[in-house]
């Protein structure tokens, strides 16, 4: 399941905290985002920092980090997903009823284009983090961002291995 965006921070330099990356996503929908205005509701979390790669997920039954050395990462992805069979369907289906299709189907492609950012453990873990167009939250991550995720992970794996 995709996220939706909360914050997104991705620089070559470390910020005040020390994060390169910094990544929170929600779940999407109306009632995930009102549940966040009560602090309340379930989020993923990406920190990459100097020497650590740090996923938390945190749900009203808890909450889970796990911590994994630099060194331990032995690969790092990015990709996306266009739905547009699904896009092309309600177009269609939604075509005879006054045109409607042809508003809802663009829309629906529009807004579930999803991105994928992982990094695969020496241990085999994936720890990944899919993220789609916020509309409520204002964010809109391209391919572009995405993928220099991955170029600030490398940096840092080699940064270790020099």
């Amino acid at each position: 399941m995709s996220l939706v965006i909360k914050k997104w921070f991705a620089d070559e330099e470390a910020n005040e905290n020390g994060d390169y990356v910094h990544l929170v996503g929600r779940e999407s929908g109306l009632l995930s985002w009102l549940l966040s205005l009560l602090k309340i509701d379930s989020t993923n979390e990406v920190e990459i920092k100097e020497n650590i790669i740090k996923f938390t997920s945190s749900s009203l039954a808890g909450q889970e980090k796990r911590i994994i050395p630099m060194q331990s990462i032995t690969s790092a992805y990015y990709g996306y997903q266009k739905p547009w069979q699904m896009a092309l369907a309600l177009t269609v289906i939604l075509a005879p009823v006054f045109f409607i299709g042809f508003i809802v189907g663009p829309l629906y492609y529009f807004l579930n284009k999803s991105l994928t950012v992982a990094v695969v453990e020496s241990s085999g873990w994936v720890g990944s983090f899919s993220f789609k167009r916020s509309i409520i939250e204002g964010q809109n991550i391209n391919e572009e961002e995405a993928y220099r995720v991955i170029e600030i992970i490398r940096e840092r794996i080699e940064a270790k291995t020099t």
